[in-house]
C-alpha cells in the first residue's frame, strides 16, 4: 500500500533562516532514506538533507534560494508498502531521524559538489576531468586548498568516512616541506583560458618575483600569522627629526629601524627562528633588522647587520645604499642572508594598515604604514599629533599576544623618548 506523505526539515543542529543552496533530486525520482534531497547553507558548513523514507518524490516544495527552518515541509513522496500506521505517521513529521553521530558526515560542500550532483541527475552537462568533487570535506576544506592549490584527490582524511579535514591540508603540506620536496609538488589550481572573455596580455615572472612567490607561499602555508595593529603617536619625533634635519636629511625609517632594534632587546623570542626539528627555540644574541625594498623586479630584503650598534645617521646611510643596491640588483649573499626581524614600509606611498607576511626563518615583522594628522582636545585646547599605524606580524607558535602587544608598547616608548633618539643620532 502506498500513500503521499509530507517530509519536515528534521533538527540537525541549531540553524534560523539558512538558505536552500542546492536541490540535488528531482520528482518522480525513486529515493531511500539516505539520499540526499536538498543542501543547506549554514553560516559554518553546507548541510545535506536526505529523504529519511523510501519511496518516490512526488513534489519538491522549496527552490534554490529559499529560507528555511527546522521543521518546514520540503517534499511530498510516495511512500513505498508502510503498514497504515506508519503512513498517519509520516503525514506529520518522520520520527526517525538520523543519529546524532552522523551529522558531521551530512556536512558536505554543496558548492562544490554541485557539479557532480547535477550531473548525477541529469540537470546538467558538465563534464569533471577529476574526481575532485566526490571528496568529502567542507567549505573551509576546499575553500583552503583552492588558495593553496591542494588537490584534495591526494589527500588523505582522518575525518569520519574519510573526510578530509583543515588539519589533513596541514599534515600534507608539513610533510612535503619535511620531505624536502619542491615545493611546486603541491598540486596546481585548473589553468584557466581568460581569452574566452576578452583580450589579455601574458607576461613571464622574473626570477625573483618566482623566488618570492614561493617563499611567500611556503611561508604562509607553514607559519601561523597572527597581525597585530597599533596607532604610535610620532608628534615628538618629528619634532626632532625637523630640528636635526638641518644637517643631516634623515628619514623616520631610520629612527624606527634604530628604535626596533633597541626593542628587540627586551623581547628575545621575537628575534628568534624556530628549529627545523620545531621543538627547539633559537634566540639570536645579534639584531640584523632586514627591510623590505621594492623594485622593478619585484621586492627583495636585504639587512643591516648589528643594527643596535649602529647610529641612527650610520643606519640611514646603508638604508639609501641598500636601496641603490637593491635597484641596481648589486647586492651580494651577505647582505641578504642573516637577517632576525624585518621592517616593511608603505609609510612613503599610503594606506593605514595591512598584513606583513613574515620572512622566514624569522618570527616577525613590522609593517609601517603612512603618517597622518589627528586632532585631540588635550588640557582643554585642540592639538594635531601624527598617528603612525604599525602592523605587527608574528608567528603564533612562538610569541602568543600579550607578548607581541608588549613588544609594540615599548616600541611607543622609545620612539617617543627625545633623549634616546637624540643620543642615538649619531
Amino acid at each position: 500500500m502506498s500513500e503521499v506523505s509530507i517530509i519536515n526539515l528534521p533538527d540537525y543542529g541549531e540553524f534560523e533562516d539558512v538558505e536552500v543552496i542546492e536541490i540535488c533530486a528531482k520528482e518522480g525520482q525513486k529515493v531511500d532514506f539516505e539520499d540526499p534531497v536538498v543542501v543547506l547553507e549554514t553560516d559554518k558548513a553546507a548541510m545535506e538533507i536526505p529523504a529519511s523514507v523510501k519511496g518516490t518524490i512526488k513534489k519538491i516544495l522549496l527552490n534554490e534560494g529559499d529560507k528555511v527552518k527546522i521543521g518546514m515541509p520540503f517534499i511530498e513522496v510516495v511512500i513505498d508498502d508502510l503498514p497504515n500506521k506508519d503512513i498517519e505517521e509520516s503525514k506529520t513529521e518522520i520520527k526517525d531521524l538520523p543519529k546524532e553521530e552522523d551529522h558531521n558526515n551530512q556536512l558536505i560542500s554543496a558548492v562544490d559538489d554541485a557539479a557532480d550532483v547535477m550531473s548525477d541527475y541529469g540537470r546538467g552537462k558538465l563534464n569533471l576531468k577529476n574526481d575532485i568533487s566526490r571528496v568529502h570535506s567542507g567549505p573551509a576544506t576546499r575553500k583552503l586548498a583552492r588558495e593553496f592549490g591542494i588537490d584534495l584527490t591526494v589527500v588523505e582524511g582522518s575525518g569520519p568516512k574519510g573526510r578530509i579535514l583543515k588539519e589533513d591540508l596541514h599534515d600534507y603540506v608539513k610533510n612535503i616541506l619535511a620531505n624536502k620536496q619542491d615545493r611546486q609538488d603541491i598540486p596546481l589550481a585548473p589553468n584557466i583560458d581568460f581569452s574566452k572573455w576578452g583580450k589579455i596580455k601574458e607576461e613571464k615572472l622574473s626570477k625573483l618575483k618566482r623566488t618570492a612567490s614561493e617563499n611567500l607561499l611556503a611561508s604562509w602555508i607553514s607559519i601561523p600569522h597572527v597581525t597585530q595593529h597599533e596607532e604610535i603617536d610620532l608628534t615628538k619625533l618629528l619634532k626632532l627629526r625637523k630640528k636635526l634635519n638641518k644637517s643631516n636629511k634623515i628619514s623616520p625609517l631610520a629612527y624606527i629601524v634604530k628604535s626596533t632594534a633597541e626593542t628587540l632587546k627586551h623581547f628575545p623570542e621575537m628575534n628568534s627562528s624556530l628549529s627545523n626539528d620545531k621543538e627547539t627555540i633559537v634566540i639570536k644574541k645579534y639584531f640584523n633588522i632586514g627591510i623590505a625594498i621594492d623594485t622593478e623586479n619585484g621586492l627583495i630584503v636585504p639587512n643591516i647587520k648589528e643594527t643596535n650598534k649602529k647610529s641612527i645617521i650610520e643606519i640611514s646611510n646603508e638604508i639609501k645604499q641598500l636601496a641603490i643596491l637593491a635597484k641596481k640588483r648589486r647586492l651580494n649573499t651577505d647582505q641578504l642572508s642573516g637577517a632576525t626581524f624585518t621592517i616593511s614600509s608603505l609609510s612613503g606611498i599610503g594606506g593605514k594598515f595591512f598584513t606583513p607576511i613574515i620572512n622566514p626563518p624569522e618570527v616577525g615583522i613590522l609593517g609601517l604604514s603612512k603618517t597622518y594628522d589627528v586632532v585631540k582636545l588635550e588640557n582643554m585646547k585642540l592639538t594635531t599629533t601624527q598617528q603612525l599605524p604599525v602592523s605587527l606580524s608574528y608567528d603564533h607558535r612562538i610569541i602568543n599576544g600579550v607578548y607581541a602587544m608588549t613588544f609594540i608598547n615599548k616600541l611607543n616608548e622609545y620612539l617617543n623618548d627625545v633623549n634616546f633618539l637624540q643620543s642615538s643620532f649619531e
